[in-house]
């Protein structure tokens, strides 16, 4: 008979054994978006993100961080304008779902005037402030910016940025119920830097796509992403706004809305704007 294990062979045993960490994950990865290019590598991240970070932890985390954001900021309390917002999502969420089924999408939104932001959490929780929802003309740009937010949960982006933040093991133990100190303490310090980090520009570009794609097939039309940038462009370039949140996690380069623009016009898209109708449900917040 051989020897036991101390504890810590043990631990490392356990470690070196995990079912869920893959390492020749990563090298694939390098490989498939090295050939596949940015157009391709979407799926790839999504996969990549579920081994190092499964659904259910993305979920928890997301849930915990989501009691924070409504811990620190105020729901609007108009129930009729929340219920608007998230009709007017809907058509969104649906395209979101045919892409990735397993997630509970849910928009709120925050009553802060002063803030021209909107952002998702990991596993689907998404928030956009009162101040996006005035500077928004019509359902079209609001829509623009919500199929974007879709983007990135859908693409897991989330997901990957935590492995990268916070280690693979750490989160390997998280997902197997092994680290809920760790868990806590991760949401606590997402939620105090008040949105998530910025992300990389394949990571835009990927929620780009997706963005254009579900706001043609909800049938608005996809230029309204594009008018929105330009208003937030200009008034950045006033100065004395509240823009640095979504730009500094979005940066509105001119690069990017030149692709936008591109792909919009290869499909030969139309959409309805409705502004007559969201004038008149924002009204009360103007």
């Amino acid at each position: 008979m051989g020897r036991g294990l101390r504890s810590g062979e043990i631990q490392q045993q356990k470690l070196i054994n995990l079912p869920q960490f893959r390492p020749w994950l990563l090298v694939g990865f390098v490989y498939l978006t090295t050939m596949l290019g940015v157009s391709g590598c979407a799926s790839v991240r999504q996969i990549l993100g579920r081994e190092l970070v499964p659904v259910e932890t993305e979920v928890r985390l997301g849930q915990q961080l989501a009691q924070q954001v409504e811990t620190e900021n105020t729901v609007l309390p108009d129930a009729e304008l929340q219920r608007y917002v998230r009709l007017l999502a809907q058509p969104l969420i649906e395209q979101a779902w045919a892409d990735r089924p397993d997630i509970d999408y849910r928009i709120t939104v925050l009553d802060d005037d002063k803030q021209v932001n909107a952002f998702a959490l990991p596993g689907g929780p998404m928030y956009v402030y009162t101040g996006l929802l005035v500077l928004a003309a019509d359902e079209a740009e609001l829509a623009g910016v919500l199929a974007h937010e879709l983007g990135h949960v859908v693409a897991r982006h989330s997901a990957n940025q935590l492995a990268t933040s916070f280690g693979v093991q750490l989160l390997v133990s998280i997902s197997l119920g092994e680290a809920p100190e760790q868990l806590a303490q991760i949401a606590a310090n997402l939620a105090g830097a008040g949105a998530m980090a910025r992300f990389s520009r394949d990571d835009e570009r990927q929620a780009d796509d997706f963005g254009v794609r579900y706001t043609i097939a909800a049938g608005y039309d996809p230029r309204g992403l594009i008018t929105l940038f330009d208003k937030m462009a200009r008034l950045e370039a006033g100065g004395g706004n509240s823009l640095d949140r979504l730009l500094a996690s979005h940066p509105a380069t001119d690069e990017r809305m030149a692709r936008i623009r591109r792909r919009i016009e290869a499909t030969s898209a139309t959409g309805e704007r409705r502004a007559a109708r969201y004038q008149e449900m924002t009204q009360s917040l103007r």
